[in-house]
């Protein structure tokens, strides 16, 4: 039932981003994730930036397409547990901006324990971009997000 409500409303692209520090372990920490978000290790890039007091950071980025794109999101909202998946459905309009992308952040600690929860503090970035369809209201977007949460309940 999950995956048909999926169809009727598409996630076009998603982009995760995350930053690595030079205490952690690049290649440990980006299979972790892949192996978690059941995402291709290959498709992560890694761009070296310099902190503020000169320490080494990899940023990591994904883009994903289409059913790439819909097979995360489907991973991501059917792993969370109910006191996330209550919190985004009180405050979606938080999490969905002006153009309908959901803005979710993991806890990236909690996936590189095998566990999907959602949290502000050294987190993972996803960015979802549902496919436009018959609307361009904002609220419109934060329904279609509502009832793909709720469903699970």
């Amino acid at each position: 039932m999950q995956k048909e409500k999926l169809r009727s409303f598409e996630i076009a692209a998603a982009e995760i981003s995350f930053l690595i520090h030079a205490t952690e372990d690049k290649d440990r920490v980006i299979n972790l994730i892949s192996s978690i978000l059941l995402v291709d290790k290959h498709e992560f890039e890694s761009e070296n930036l310099l902190g503020h007091w000169g320490n080494e950071i990899a940023m990591i980025k994904c883009k994903l397409k289409g059913k790439f794109a819909n097979h995360l999101a489907s991973t991501i909202l059917n792993s969370l547990d109910t006191y996330d998946r209550k919190k985004m459905l009180y405050s979606l309009d938080d999490y969905v901006d002006d153009k309908g992308t959901l803005h979710l952040r993991l806890d990236k600690q909690r996936i590189c324990e095998s566990k999907i929860q959602l949290s502000d503090i050294d987190s993972i970035k996803i960015k979802f971009k549902p496919r436009l369809f018959f609307s361009r209201f904002k609220q419109d977007y934060v329904l279609e997000f509502r009832r793909l949460l709720g469903s699970n309940d």
